[in-house]
């Protein structure tokens, strides 16, 4: 997904949400909501397009908590498609007890080169916050899931294609200013039914502000996979990385 010199960059960002309060006295936003794009083309010796577009929504009421998320990165080098990756989910969060919470979670992602069609995640667990200061804050994230995925055609897997899994997860943020930061989430996923067999995903991010509502927004993602298909008698790899850049416009 990355360019090389002599790159062309446009990056956009489009997001509707509330208006935020200047005052740190004002109420908080009941609705927030950011959006990142990116794109580059290499032409020349080489031809490359890559594309990233991602988005976050977060929405308080009555003791609840909602957060959606989108990304999408995409990439052709001399017309052969490099990367094709999509993973977006839904989550309900609320406190039961200070530092302890609840959360139902719901996910897809679909990574072709990987050999993953489809996959559907079902989730539930415990979120219990380790650190709360005004800038930095750390979670742990302890509770199980329900997988059911569909492989590209001419791919065959090990595992089955619907299994139950653990999951543990980690998200740290630190704010670097009061609208940079540095944020890192980590979930490992192991397989219930197959224990040799598991999931690790990780990003890296960092947030640099331009104005009030704009940033700069760098991220690094990594997706295992311990046992991958295998497509046409050829074993695919075990991990995909996408370096993505663009702007963040946030309300």
């Amino acid at each position: 997904m990355m360019s090389r010199p002599t790159t062309i960059a446009f990056v956009s960002a489009l997001c509707l949400g509330t208006t935020s309060a200047a005052a740190q006295d004002a109420p908080k936003k009941n609705l927030e909501i950011s959006g990142t794009a990116g794109f580059a083309q290499t032409s020349g010796n080489a031809s490359a397009v890559s594309t990233n577009f991602g988005n976050k929504l977060k929405y308080t009421a009555k003791g609840w908590i909602l957060n959606e998320d989108l990304s999408f990165f995409y990439g052709e080098a001399n017309d052969k498609v490099n990367a094709n990756f999509w993973n977006g989910g839904l989550r309900a969060e609320r406190q039961i007890v200070p530092r302890l919470g609840v959360f139902f979670a719901t996910r897809f992602d679909r990574n072709v080169l990987q050999g993953i069609a489809s996959r559907f995640e079902e989730g539930f667990g415990l979120d219990a916050k380790l650190i709360v200061e005004k800038r930095t804050q750390l979670s742990l994230q302890l509770g199980a899931s329900a997988f059911q995925q569909q492989l590209t055609p001419g791919s065959t897997a090990s595992i089955k294609r619907s299994y139950p899994a653990a999951r543990a997860g980690l998200d740290f943020k630190h704010l670097l200013s009061d609208a940079a930061f540095v944020q890192q989430t980590a979930e490992w996923l192991p397989n219930l039914s197959d224990t040799e067999s598991y999931l690790l995903n990780t990003e890296s991010a960092l947030v640099a502000p331009i104005s009030k509502r704009l940033s700069v927004k760098l991220s690094y993602v990594v997706r295992y996979n311990s046992t991958p298909p295998v497509r046409n008698g050829v074993s695919l790899k075990t991990t995909d990385t996408f370096f993505s850049s663009g702007l963040t416009l946030s309300y």
